[in-house]
């Protein structure tokens, strides 16, 4: 039985389903070619800088406490998100001056093209994450003969989410940009220069408007995620604060992708 135009356009539309073209995003950045390195040595970094902050604060401590656990994930998935941010960050650039207009030849549809790719980098962040503050808790957890489970949870779940609207942010910015090299330097300028300049600025200001300028640092991306992974703070201060947190840092994923998937539709590939 011969294959009707119809049959080729219900094939090419199943290949196209939003879900199809995730996994293939995923698998594209896993394989050789993609971010398999990047990803390893994020992991790795995130398992180190939590284990050491942990062995270190352990052997200072009398005994094993529930800040030793969350300062620890807090660190490694701190670490772990500004390496795949860097890795994201050029792995965009790097589609932009080759492999995006293959892609779109495949996937014509651009909002589901750029749809699958900051699912992927969502999915590929949430998961590497995972991984490294589970360990790190689990070692806490270890370590204090299973006391502070519920810290070590909220620590976790804290650091997944805000690690993935992290690394989202950087994404967005590269496909603002288009080009790696301009794409790093807009992430520098938003995660550190820019909160940096707000302070700066509210040096040189009356003391009665301190406050404000205090307001405008702390909704920059960086104090947000900070904020946001911050569950060493709940048991004192309530759950608000890193809720809160996370809020800013999800309007901030959301506002500069959508700005990135209006550029991303115009843009001559």
């Amino acid at each position: 039985m011969t294959e009707t135009p119809i049959d080729d356009r219900a094939a090419l539309a199943l290949e196209q389903r939003l879900g199809a073209v995730i996994r293939a995003e995923v698998h594209r950045l896993l394989r050789k070619g993609g971010v398999p390195i990047p990803v390893l040595v994020a992991v790795t970094s995130g398992l180190a800088g939590g284990i050491l902050t942990m062995l270190v604060m352990n052997s200072l401590a009398t005994e094993p406490t529930r800040v030793m656990t969350t300062t620890s994930v807090e660190t490694g998935a701190f670490v772990c998100a500004l390496v795949l941010s860097v890795a994201a960050v050029f792995a965009v650039g790097r589609d932009h001056t080759g492999q995006l207009g293959l892609a779109l030849s495949l996937t014509p549809k651009r909002e589901r093209l750029f749809t699958a790719r900051l699912l992927s980098w969502a999915a590929l962040t949430a998961t590497s994450t995972a991984f490294v503050t589970i360990v790190i808790a689990g070692l806490g957890l270890v370590l204090s003969r299973g006391n502070f489970a519920g810290s070590a949870l909220v620590s976790v779940a804290a650091t997944v989410v805000g690690s993935t609207s992290m690394v989202l942010i950087a994404v967005a910015l590269a496909h603002l940009v288009g080009r790696a090299f301009g794409a790093v330097l807009l992430l520098i300028g938003v995660n550190l220069l820019l909160p940096l300049a707000v302070f700066a600025v509210g040096a040189m200001i009356p003391e009665q408007a301190a406050g404000t300028i205090d307001s405008f640092v702390n909704m920059t991306p960086t104090p947000l995620f900070m904020q946001a992974i911050s569950a060493t703070t709940v048991e004192e201060l309530g759950p608000g604060r890193l809720l809160l947190g996370q809020l800013g840092l999800a309007v901030w994923a959301v506002v500069l992708g959508g700005l990135a998937l209006s550029v991303f539709r115009r843009r001559n590939l």
